[in-house]
């Protein structure tokens, strides 16, 4: 069984660490990408309605988390899905929304 200190350790240690055999269906897998990929292909003012650094904000659309220090630029979205409360799934894109459904339910 893999514990938290091991996750910490590669993560602290390595500065990654890749999960493999958890599960996760790969249609599930694929079908998450093709939702995320959808949602970074949409026009720049759709994606607008998502951009935050709010940390209060369950969805967030943002560039380069370390905007200031940071010479790689990324956008990323992100989703948490959980903590405190559930995420509604009506606050996610609707391009990523179906396939996160299943983890509603």
């Amino acid at each position: 069984m893999i514990t938290n200190s091991i996750f910490r350790h590669a993560a602290e240690s390595v500065g990654f660490f890749h999960v493999v055999n958890d599960g996760v269906p790969k249609r599930v897998l694929e079908e998450m990408l093709e939702g995320i990929r959808g949602f970074h292909e949409l026009p720049r003012e759709v994606k607008a309605e998502y951009y935050t650094r709010d940390p209060m904000r369950k969805v967030k659309y943002f560039s380069s988390y370390n905007l200031y220090k940071s010479r790689a630029w990324r956008d990323s979205l992100f989703c948490d899905m959980m903590a405190p409360e559930p995420l509604d799934p009506q606050e996610l894109p609707p391009v990523c929304r179906d396939i996160t459904r299943p983890g509603f339910e």
